[in-house]
C-alpha cells in the first residue's frame, strides 16, 4: 500500500511539473498553450500503456523520463527569450520554470533508482 501511495505521489508531481505556467506566459505567446497538453497527453500515454501491459515497465519508465527530460529542455529553452520579452524580468516565469525544473528532475531521479515494476499501478503476478 506505501508503494502505492508513493507512486500516486510521484504522477501527482509529474503533472504538476509539466502544467507549471504563470497565465501571463499564455498572454504572451498564445502558441505555447499546446505545450502543457501535449506533455500531459504523453504522460498519459505512457501510463496507459504501462498498465495495460501495451509498454513493458522498462519501456514505460524511459517514456516517463522522456517526457520529464522533454518537459526540462521546453523550459531551458523558454527562459532567456521569455526574461528578455518583459522589462525588468518576468519572475514568475523564472521562478516557476525553475520549481518545474527541479520537481521534473527529481520525478526522474526517483524513477531511475526504483525497479520498473514499482511504477504499475496495476497488480502484478509477483504482488
Amino acid at each position: 500500500m506505501k508503494g502505492r501511495l508513493s507512486m500516486i505521489g510521484l504522477l501527482i508531481l509529474q503533472v504538476i511539473a509539466v502544467i507549471l505556467y504563470p497565465p501571463s506566459f499564455f498572454r504572451q505567446a498564445p502558441q505555447a498553450a499546446v505545450l502543457p497538453p501535449a506533455l500531459l497527453i504523453l504522460l498519459l500515454l505512457a501510463l496507459a500503456g504501462m498498465n495495460s501491459g501495451v509498454l513493458t515497465p522498462i519501456a514505460g519508465r524511459v517514456s516517463l523520463v522522456f517526457v520529464q527530460g522533454l518537459n526540462v529542455v521546453m523550459r531551458l529553452m523558454t527562459i532567456p527569450p521569455n526574461l528578455r520579452a518583459s522589462e525588468g524580468g518576468n519572475w514568475p516565469f523564472l521562478i516557476l520554470s525553475v520549481i518545474s525544473i527541479i520537481l521534473s528532475w527529481l520525478t526522474i531521479v526517483w524513477m531511475e533508482r526504483r525497479h520498473p515494476r514499482t511504477l504499475l499501478l496495476r497488480r502484478t503476478e509477483s504482488d
